[in-house]
């Protein structure tokens, strides 16, 4: 009876077994395709975010710049407790130089930022690790970031890179130079939200003294001793974001499908000619040598207290309101259409990283919406995951959701090697002092045009 029972009970147990492993193996077959695909790279993922890992990340700044990124890192270490990041901080033109050395000697950081005026000049190095697989395998949202951003940070089709800012230029304006009797005796109108050069040149001249506080546009006034400037712009030396969108604005364009230099057309010469024009014959416009006096950076002259208007990107509100200005903001202005560039930085895996689960992990925080609202609440660039917008206007202010609107006017204009070339290696040289009406600007032309072919 015993024997008969003990049989029974061990019968029932294997019967009971195999009915779970039948049933173990049956919800294991009905798993979504997607769970099965991923579980070597659940298992790879778990298995280095188990593990103390030290990886590497570069980017370009200021000092202060450098200090909110360390603060970034500091709150993505604290949520991934087991990766320690290392910021790897230059300046602009040490930082890729670095980027060319490291890619040449197989020492790239493991994540490091790029510019998407960059991005095929140095895919072509083959210094990023092609995105779309992690993405896809880690479930990234893209949706949130637009298409237009995401463009400039792909090659041959490929996501290289994926965009952290979405910084847009506009323009700026110094409202207490406005608002003070003194510094705006004709009582010059502050621009409107989207202003044609017709009335930007109109409060120039107005906006325009010399020292006995005559404007530009009296009899005996002295352009040679002007003390308050109604613009300040350089054409020649931000030719990416401030001239390229200008000459959009008029249907022309900086460089042609093909990579030549398109300044010959008509439409061209219109904007070249009446920027030459505000310097040069109205002196309502600084010079070069003007702007270094106030300073050097032409975005960073309304701090000066001197120059009433000047174009900028939304990251110089930090600038003004450190040095107490108060701004007013509007659109560029325009010829025919309201257009603008977006500046979208990015952030990229090197392609011969050693840690890529940790490295993603960093890239997809920094890129998504923990990381992009941690950049928003600091205030100071634009993010490009719009998951983040709502907490950017709040932590900046109403006044700020004009550059979220200001996106729309964003021109469509993807950098090669040689347009990247023309702005950063040789056109500033070539253009900053023709287009301020001191040199030869056909000369110029024809001497650029030869370069890029």
């Amino acid at each position: 009876m015993k024997t008969k029972q003990k049989w029974l009970s061990g019968s029932w147990l294997l019967i009971l077994t195999m009915v779970l492993a039948l049933t173990a193996c049956s919800q294991e077959a009905n798993k979504p395709a997607a769970t099965t695909a991923n579980t070597d790279a659940s298992k790879s993922a778990g298995k280095e975010a188990g593990e103390p890992v030290t990886i590497t990340y570069s980017q370009w700044g200021t000092a202060e710049e450098l200090q909110r990124v360390q603060e970034l890192l500091d709150q993505f270490m604290e949520a991934n407790p087991n990766i320690t990041v290392k910021l790897e901080g230059k300046d602009w033109g040490s930082y890729w130089d670095g980027i060319t050395a490291n890619a040449a000697g197989g020492t790239l950081p493991d994540v490091f930022k790029t510019s998407y005026a960059y991005i095929e000049k140095y895919a072509e190095l083959g210094v990023y690790k092609e995105l779309d697989g992690l993405l896809s395998a880690g479930s990234f949202d893209l949706s949130n970031i637009d298409d237009s951003l995401l463009g400039l940070h792909k090659y041959k089709e490929n996501q290289v890179s994926l965009p952290i800012d979405g910084n847009v230029i506009v323009w700026y304006y110094n409202k207490t130079l406005f608002d003070d009797p003194k510094t705006n005796p004709k009582g010059a109108p502050v621009p409107s939200l989207e202003p044609t050069w017709d009335e930007i040149i109109d409060i120039a001249t107005k906006m325009t003294l010399d020292k006995n506080g005559k404007s530009a546009d009296e009899d005996g006034f002295d352009a040679k001793n002007i003390v308050q400037w109604g613009m300040s712009i350089s054409p020649g030396s931000s030719m990416d974001w401030f001239l390229e969108p200008e000459l959009w604005s008029n249907g022309a364009k900086l460089v042609n499908e093909d990579g030549s230099l398109a300044l010959d057309t008509p439409e061209a010469q219109e904007v070249l000619a009446l920027f030459i024009d505000l310097t040069k014959n109205k002196k309502i416009n600084t010079t070069p040598a003007q702007i270094e006096g106030l300073g050097g950076q032409v975005n960073l002259t309304l701090t000066t207290g001197k120059v009433a208007m000047n174009p900028g990107g939304n990251w110089n509100t930090t600038n003004y309101k450190e040095a107490g200005t108060d701004y007013g903001i509007t659109y560029l202005p325009k010829f025919k259409t309201t257009q603008t560039v977006v500046q979208p930085a990015g952030v990229a895996i090197s392609s011969n990283t050693k840690h890529e689960e940790a490295a993603y992990q960093l890239l997809s925080w920094l890129a998504g919406p923990e990381g992009q609202i941690a950049l928003a609440k600091q205030g100071y660039a634009l993010p490009a995951n719009k998951a983040a917008a709502d907490t950017y206007v709040q932590t900046t202010g109403d006044g700020n959701q004009i550059f979220l609107d200001a996106q729309k006017f964003g021109i469509i204009s993807p950098f090669t090697v040689k347009k990247t070339d023309l702005i950063w290696t040789y056109g500033e040289q070539a253009l900053k002092l023709p287009l301020a009406g001191e040199g030869d600007l056909q000369a110029a032309i024809e001497d650029l045009t030869n370069q890029m072919k």
